[in-house]
């Protein structure tokens, strides 16, 4: 089984605030975040990374929505 690429993500993340604002109106400033991973699965919809991958498993899992990725550099792969 070849190894999935490495890849560094640029995207723009969502946000969450609970609790009562007292008056403070929340800005919609989004900032960049950056996540590096295994690339499991890529669709028209998002694409799948893995912290962690060995053949024929893997773990700790994000997936990120194509919309919000800014930029998607490929670092390279495994040498199998």
């Amino acid at each position: 089984m070849k190894s999935p690429k490495l890849v560094l993500v640029e995207w723009i993340d969502a946000f969450h605030r609970d609790g009562w604002q007292f008056g403070e109106i929340p800005m919609a400033n989004f900032d960049p975040c950056w996540s590096v991973g295994f690339l499991m699965d890529e669709t028209k919809q998002g694409i799948v990374l893995a912290q962690t991958w060995f053949e024929g498993d893997c773990g700790n899992l994000i997936g990120i929505p194509k919309k919000m990725i800014t930029k998607m550099t490929v670092l390279g792969d495994l040498k199998n």
